[in-house]
């Protein structure tokens, strides 16, 4: 027999409900929880218990609604509050704050919000086989499509163990394989949603797992940093790394999907978490000073098969992972600091780790073309304009500012910059020579272009350094001879791309000289990003872009003593909140 009022979900909402079994319509159409029953819930007390059910259910509204529309909450994208996670990871010796859900490691991957049982993908008698199988299936889509996408550059030779160290690593580090999960299941629910219309249930179950998998990891993060801290100094090494690893992949994911609200926390996080590393290599190699980045990773065990560490080999997984993420690391710490106006806070070990010291018969210990296609000489110089910048205005401020220190400063980047595009280009037209070439004929992802991609992006990159030199100079004046050619020359190389998908690795470059743009050629930067498709996968540009419609709506407003931070500023962030557009 039908009860008079319906299921006690509507009640509490106050809605008619047709009593409808085992979900009413109402609840089935919004997919939330439907609480039926003839005996009154607890929760049902007409006051405390109450108004908690009654936001819980809204909290679960705005989930299923964000599902359904393929857009993820904001606070979705920060379970559990980061902040005690990340403050931990720079204070070892405080307890980071316990999680309102907990979590046996035991049951990490057990864990499931209500998923719809009837996708034939998943069909299973087995909860746990079905769970397990659809991760191991979108793993493999990570490997196989997504990460490609995410760094088209990043190809190490077969010499060097290419990327079988991303499996090793996420397989045997729980952190590392939620994060991969939620970045996996996030295109996954993309790619659904552009190939199936209309209610489906394989993208609710996609966007079930993706907002589970982001619970979890922050549960996973704050028990690693638990044990970290317990650890021995030789574990301490490869633990500490896989963390910062962790932190800098969830950074990639969390601006992915377009929320750039914790790239300052993540970025601090992982930088703490680097010098920490060293800090550990230190006191056992028992050096006085800053250890060679070879010492930290000869203490991550032994290459696959090596000579010596000069002459080359295969990394093993954790030295692999670690050279790569640092490789972001030191990119993420130098477009940040543009937009902060503070110097890179690794600036410190950028000659030791991205130059050979003029020893032309050795590789650096890190080459940024490997890994984001940039070479490293363009970062090294935006990291020195970055740092230059910053003290133009500190000196400013305390009114010691010497124009002819900072005009002979600068005059020596600009030359730098200068000599190594004419090298660039001089060497264009010069064949590589691989041993491997006949692999990379079915692997390379980039469209086929004169000299390759990585060349053409590394010029973008130099055109753009040269303009952020002049602008960090001279001030905000973009009717200037120098600031406009720059533009122009930056924006025709945009508009030259092979592949509109390439802008993707070209995001600071494009919202700087988007910045200093003159009204007719607005139009041109917003057909740039709107080439860009589905915009939910390039997220960095499209923020990009806002940046630059919002400095485009008060140019008349900025004056000589602005420059590219105080553009950021006027766009509503602080220093603690800004976004990294990389």
């Amino acid at each position: 027999m039908k009860s008079f009022d319906g299921c006690w979900t509507c009640r509490l909402r106050k809605k008619r409900c047709d009593e409808s079994r085992p979900a009413c319509s109402n609840c089935s159409s919004l997919q939330i929880t439907c609480h039926f029953g003839d005996e009154k819930p607890a929760w049902m007390d007409g006051g405390a218990e109450q108004r908690a059910k009654a936001d819980e259910i809204k909290h679960e509204l705005r989930h299923a609604a964000a599902r359904r529309r393929g857009i993820l909450p904001i606070e979705v994208l920060a379970p559990l509050r980061a902040e005690p996670i990340l403050e931990s990871h720079c204070d070892r010796t405080s307890t980071p704050t316990a999680p309102s859900t907990t979590l046996a490691p035991s049951d990490y991957d057990l864990m499931s919000a209500e998923k719809p049982e009837q996708c034939s993908a998943i069909s299973s008698s087995d909860g746990q086989s079905r769970e397990s199988g659809l991760d191991r299936r979108f793993m493999m889509f990570y490997f196989d499509h997504f990460f490609p996408f995410l760094f088209p550059f990043y190809k190490p030779s077969l010499l060097e163990g290419g990327r079988s160290w991303i499996m090793e690593l996420i397989l045997g580090d729980r952190a590392m394989w939620h994060t991969t999960l939620c970045l996996s299941t996030y295109f996954v629910s993309i790619t659904l949603d552009g190939a199936i219309s209309g209610p489906n249930v394989c993208k609710d179950l996609a966007w079930g797992r993706l907002l589970e998998q982001m619970r979890v990891t922050f549960v996973m993060l704050q028990n690693d940093i638990r044990e970290v801290a317990s650890s021995g100094t030789q574990d301490v090494i490869v633990k500490t790394s896989r963390i910062m690893g962790s932190i800098i992949q969830l950074q990639r994911f969390e601006t992915t999907v377009g929320n750039f609200d914790n790239c300052q926390k993540h970025l601090s996080a992982a930088i703490a978490l680097y010098r920490q590393v060293l800090q550990a290599t230190s006191n056992i190699i028992g050096r006085d000073g800053r250890p060679a980045f070879r010492d930290i990773l000869s203490h991550m065990g032994q290459r696959l098969w090596a000579t010596t560490f000069e002459q080359g080999g295969a990394w093993n997984s954790d030295q692999a992972a670690f050279r790569f993420y640092s490789a972001l690391l030191i990119v993420d710490d130098i477009i940040a600091s543009t937009c902060t106006g503070t110097p890179p806070r690794l600036q410190e070990y950028h000659t030791e780790l991205l130059t050979n010291d003029h020893r032309s018969d050795e590789r650096p210990p890190l080459n940024l073309e490997d890994f984001v296609g940039c070479e490293s000489w363009v970062l090294l110089r935006i990291g020195e304009i970055s740092a230059l910048d910053a003290w133009k205005w500190s000196t400013q401020k305390a009114g010691k500012l010497d124009m002819m220190e900072l005009v002979a400063r600068a005059s020596t980047i600009k030359q730098a910059l200068l000599a190594d595009l004419a090298r660039l280009d001089a060497s264009t037209h010069t064949p590589e020579t691989n041993l491997l070439g006949l692999y990379a004929v079915y692997n390379d992802h980039l469209p086929p272009m004169p000299g390759g991609c990585a060349k053409f992006v590394t010029r973008v990159w130099a055109q753009a350094a040269l303009l952020y030199l002049s602008l960090s100079v001279s001030g905000w004046q973009p009717g200037s001879v120098g600031i406009r050619e720059n533009v122009v020359r930056t924006l025709t190389l945009l508009e030259q791309m092979p592949a509109a998908a390439l802008l993707r690795t070209m995001v600071w470059p494009f919202c700087i000289a988007g910045c200093l743009a003159e009204p007719g050629e607005e139009c041109r930067f917003r057909a740039l990003a709107d080439a860009l498709m589905p915009h939910r996968l390039f997220a960095a540009a499209r923020k990009a872009l806002e940046i630059m419609e919002h400095v485009w709506r008060c140019r008349n407003e900025l004056t000589v003593d602005s420059d590219f931070a105080a553009c950021m500023r006027r766009s509503g962030y602080t220093e603690s909140s800004m976004p990294i557009l990389i």
